[in-house]
């Protein structure tokens, strides 16, 4: 493995980080020496997966008579989050916790929720002992470190701010009845649930962890849709059947042909749809990685860098709520589908923090819980590519319990060996966004290995590069840019990436070959030879060459951004029926369940296209919706 001085310092500032917020916790916070160490290592190996983590609950707290007493004013701290520095200000009056402010770029609807939760927990208990937000473990022991060295300078007694009580904010049980129960609370489950509520149905959706929104927080949102709206002023021509053909066809014929029609001939309605619900898409569409053709719809976001899956979420989640039909349930984990007189009814589960039953009786259910890809063990026993070191760009709650529960009724599974491996994953994270020109279409790349050679075609399928890397020397490679097609207002996300060392920069291809270790004369020649062939407009450098070929690799300044396989979705599932109802393993529909999203299987095929994701989660969440609807 090639170690760069900028990934050598960006992995320090990491283990620092860590080492100060786990520090601060067992020395300012009072958490005993097992709390602590169990808290450190399972942070530190999630932090090493670089997603919001989980971690398991401690009582909730509150203080003890005459235990709160601080020195009046304001305190300020600072700590490092998940993307950054989080500062908070607390102003605290002599008895008691007055305000709370923060100020961070955590991410939207995880650690950003993590805070507002915190905050909330903080002031309401006049307790710090509130215990972290599962979903956002890093940005919450952040939060929680600052807070606490403000409480300290403010004269606290910690042991007495941070005494338990398991009374305080427990988790009550959940026995509930509605028209519709959705477990999950991803894209897929609120599309169902904002499809069912708008048609009159009460609708519950149950959610394991504390945030909602699951991994489709955490993606970027694109989506692919024939659009000739926008394809036709670009001068790039498509249709459903081409769609169609290529989504088949890219994933090795192994779909389902009923499905994947269905999928191709919503598209484009799914995107007027999240239009109609709020959601923003940028006028021009692009060629998302494995994407095979310029359709991919990217969310327009309020701050440059932002994950746009988490628009969906927000835009989906106030829909949800603005029917007066919807009950969102957190915390609460699904264990088991309830059937009566050979239907599904219901469920039942826990509430984590509390240990408390959940159960909730519906006329339709709808599994909407995502894939496996943070489940090692069940992903390395049906794909022998993954191993227990690779890493994953999902958040922790992708652990495939929906696959569980729905064989508990007697569903049948497809697809399970396939495995979708990411070429584009950050070695520091396991992320597919944390470089310079994840915005940018595959026209723009160039792929390199160790010995500065391209190695594969750049607009190829994303098994087909994924699965070349893991042929290079080190299991590596090298995605470069230039700046022809990055604006401006990219400038400071690109300073914070370059920072970090997911990526570097120079001024000449011979400078940024010294800075990530390959040959400089090697590298120039193969940015020479590149720039040839998008000047004779085919591609010979390479066989087969690349199709879709865009601008010469010329203008300074240019960046490099070391890429590595990273799981990253999960093809296999439960088999549904057009309609999005459940399938026996003998292909009977199972009475009252449904399910939508990557909990299923047959949609993707052998392999999923790039952009084709959130296209599934809309169009099968839906359907599932209207289904459980009609049933209900």
């Amino acid at each position: 493995m090639i170690a760069n001085p900028n990934e050598i310092e960006a992995a320090n500032r990491r283990q620092r980080a860590l080492a100060h917020i786990n520090r601060n916790i067992a020395q300012k916070l009072q958490l005993n020496r097992r709390q602590f160490i169990s808290g450190s290592l399972a942070t530190m190996a999630l932090a090493a997966l670089g997603l919001s983590g989980c971690s398991p609950k401690t009582p909730a707290a509150t203080t003890g008579e005459g235990a709160a007493s601080f020195t009046p004013g304001t305190y300020e701290a600072v700590a490092q989050g998940r993307n950054g520095e989080i500062k908070v200000s607390v102003t605290f009056e002599a008895d008691r916790i007055a305000s709370i402010e923060a100020d961070h770029m955590e991410s939207r609807n995880i650690g950003d929720a993590a805070v507002r939760l915190l905050t909330d927990n903080y002031l309401e208990t006049q307790s710090l002992s509130v215990d972290t937000v599962t979903g956002a473990t890093l940005t919450s022991m952040a939060f929680a470190t600052a807070v606490a060295e403000c409480a300290e300078a403010a004269g606290a007694d910690m042991r007495a701010i941070m005494k338990g009580d398991e009374s305080v904010n427990a988790a009550e049980p959940i026995d509930d009845t509605a028209d519709v129960v959705v477990i999950g609370s991803g894209g897929a489950a609120l599309a169902a649930a904002v499809t069912a509520a708008e048609a009159g149905k009460s609708v519950i959706m149950l959610e394991k962890m504390d945030i909602y929104g699951g991994n489709t927080n955490a993606g970027e949102g694109t989506l692919n849709a024939p659009d000739p709206e926008r394809q036709e002023p670009m001068g790039i021509e498509d249709s459903p059947d081409f769609y169609y053909t290529q989504t088949f066809e890219g994933g090795d014929s192994a779909g389902d042909p009923e499905l994947v029609r269905i999928l191709a001939d919503n598209a484009l309605d799914a995107v007027h749809w999240m239009e109609d619900h709020g959601l923003v898409y940028e006028k021009e569409v692009f060629t998302a990685i494995g994407g095979l053709w310029q359709r991919g719809h990217a969310v327009e976001v309020e701050v440059k860098g932002e994950q746009g899956g988490s628009y969906y979420v927000s835009c989906l989640m106030e829909s949800a709520e603005a029917t007066g039909n919807f009950t969102l349930y957190t915390d609460a984990k699904a264990e088991e589908l309830i059937e009566e007189g050979g239907a599904v009814v219901g469920v039942r589960g826990t509430r984590p923090s509390s240990g408390e039953p959940v159960e909730v009786r519906a006329k339709s259910v709808v599994l909407a819980t995502g894939g496996y890809s943070r489940n090692a063990e069940l992903a390395m026993e049906y794909d022998k590519r993954v191993t227990e070191t690779m890493p994953s760009s999902n958040v922790c709650s992708s652990t495939g319990d929906g696959l569980a529960l729905a064989e508990g009724v007697g569903a049948g599974l497809r697809n399970m060996e396939l495995v979708q491996i990411h070429p584009l994953g950050d070695p520091q994270n396991g992320g597919v966004a944390t470089f310079v020109g994840n915005w940018l279409g595959v026209e723009d790349y160039v792929m390199v290995n160790d010995d500065a050679l391209r190695f594969v075609r750049e607009d190829e399928r994303r098994d087909t590069i994924a699965d070349a890397i893991l042929e290079q020397p080190n299991d590596e490679m090298w995605l470069l840019v230039d700046s022809t097609n990055i604006k401006d207002d990219r400038l400071e996300e690109i300073a914070d990436l370059v920072a970090k060392g997911h990526s570097f920069q120079a001024d000449t291809i011979e400078d940024l070959a010294t800075q990530i270790g390959v040959d400089p004369a090697q590298l120039a020649k193969t940015i020479e030879g590149y720039n040839a062939c998008v000047a004779a407009g085919a591609d010979t450098q390479i066989t087969p060459g690349k199709e879709l070929l865009g601008d010469a690799v010329s203008d300074p300044t240019f960046y490099a951004s070391k890429r590595i396989p990273t799981i990253h979705y999960t093809m296999g599932g439960v088999c549904i029926s057009p309609e999005a109802q459940v399938l026996s393993a003998a292909g009977e529909p199972i009475p009252g369940l449904f399910a939508a999203g990557e909990v299923t299987g047959g949609v993707q095929g052998a392999n999923r296209l790039g952009g084709n994701s959130y296209t599934d989660l809309i169009v099968f969440g839906r359907i599932a919706g209207a289904s459980a609807a009609a049933n209900a």
